[in-house]
Formats: C-alpha cells, structure tokens, sequence
C-alpha cells in the first residue's frame, strides 16, 4: 500500500473485477467476477486471491492522473506491465471510452515513448503515436508481438506464447 496516492482509495470503484482477468477463478476479462459486489467491493475480501491484493490501477499509483483517470468515471482502468508497458482494460459496455478526450490524445503522446495497448474483453488494439493497429481477438495462448515492418514502421501481430517464449 506505500506506493498508492496519499488520499486515493477504491472506493466505490469495481471496475478491476469487471476488465481483468483472475485465473484463481478462470474469470475472463471483461466479465464481472463472481465476488464482486458492484460499488462496494470483494465479498471474499480477507481471502481474495494473492493476484487481487496485490493489485492496483495506476490511478491509485501515478499521482499525475486526476479524477477523470479514476476507472469508475474513465470507464478503463490503466494498468502498467512489464518495460513500462501500459495497458488500458476497456469496460466492454463503454468500448470506445477510451477515444474520447483527453484519453485518445493521451495515449498518442505517450506511444511515443512505450508500448500503449487497449484491451476489450479480448480484443487488442495497439496506439502507436500516428496510428491504431487492431489485433482482433487476441486468446490467453497468444501474445503480441512488435517488429519493424518493411517500411521501417512499427508492426505488431499476434504469436503463440511458445513461439515469443522459445517454449
């Protein structure tokens, strides 16, 4: 908890248990967890999952975001993986809320400098700073992968874990 925003809490915001998946349950992204009591929060809260303790949306941890980053109003909770890959887990009832301002202009600025992927349930879209590139349906055996294209442009396309992984 050292690293949330002094004066940031949840609150009545759930929408973590809507856009990310919890393996523990085999509840896929997209769908309410079953635990969830919908503005309020976990009704297993003392025995939630490690993955459910341990996790906070980067409102609650990146002091630069105001109130409109909170996922309850933005309609996407942000989520920063690996190499500063930042993620954007998209409500499915409100999938283009991310385009809308100052969201769009946001993730375009930022491309330039990280990865800057939107998850629908499953669907993948990658914002590069001058363009979208929408991977469809992306599976839980599947990964995006990036690599200069002919052009010198960046591409991005789906590959199976093993073959990113060399599994």
């Amino acid at each position: 908890m050292a690293r949330v925003v002094p004066g940031r809490a949840c609150g009545t915001c759930t929408l973590c248990c809507k856009v990310i998946a919890v393996t523990d349950f085999d509840k896929l992204p997209g769908a309410w967890c079953p635990h969830c009591i919908r503005g309020k929060g976990c009704g297993i809260y003392e025995t939630r999952p490690t993955d459910c303790r341990t996790f906070f949306c980067e409102w609650m941890l990146e002091k630069g975001l105001g109130a409109e980053w909170k996922p309850e109003r933005a309609k996407f909770a942000l989520v920063m993986g690996e190499g500063g890959h930042l993620t954007a887990f998209v409500d499915p009832g409100f999938p283009s809320a991310w385009r809308s301002a100052p969201y769009i202009d946001a993730f375009r600025k930022l491309a330039a400098e990280r990865v800057i992927t939107i998850r629908i349930g499953t669907k993948v879209i990658v914002v590069l700073p001058e363009r979208e590139i929408d991977l469809g349906h992306v599976g839980p055996d599947e990964s995006v992968h990036f690599e200069a294209g002919p052009d010198g442009r960046i591409a991005a396309r789906k590959v199976p874990r093993a073959h990113r992984c060399g599994r």
